[in-house]
């Protein structure tokens, strides 16, 4: 497996180290692309915040939810990102980029899977989350298929 990287940050931001992650054997290459994008440079009080987003983003899943979606998939990710946010761990620049990364893969619905419409939907999210999850030294967290 190759090691991965892209910013996908502003200009302002070019100053700021690219988090890496190794996604070969987990999502397509646009998708790898796509998560890359969404690792944004990101300081502690707007990775706590993001909890609030995965809040609403799980009730959306509940409200919408048919007998498709696996909503004990999403639920188990979004307590996840609950139990390593609410840890308070003091992340480094490019590990919180990559959870925020993780985290905005989660809130799309378009994703590798198509979170709603699949039986499998929320998997590629889990597999996100649990590579991310490695990278950061925190496997405490991952989700267990």
């Amino acid at each position: 497996m190759s090691e991965i990287s892209d910013s996908g940050q502003s200009a302002a931001d070019e100053d700021v180290p690219a988090p890496s992650i190794d996604l070969d054997d987990l999502l397509h290459p646009e998708e790898q692309r796509r998560f890359r994008n969404l690792c944004l440079p990101t300081n502690s009080f707007e990775l706590a915040e993001t909890i609030q987003t995965v809040r609403l983003h799980i009730e959306h899943v509940r409200t919408h939810a048919d007998s498709k979606t696996d909503v004990d998939m999403a639920e188990r990710i979004a307590t996840a990102f609950e139990a390593l946010l609410d840890a308070e761990l003091g992340f480094a620049d490019d590990e919180r980029a990559l959870i925020r990364g993780a985290v905005e893969y989660f809130l799309l619905d378009d994703d590798a899977d198509g979170d709603m419409e699949d039986p499998v939907g929320f998997d590629d999210d889990a597999r996100v989350l649990n590579s991310v999850l490695d990278r950061i030294g925190q496997p405490q967290f991952k989700i267990n298929f």
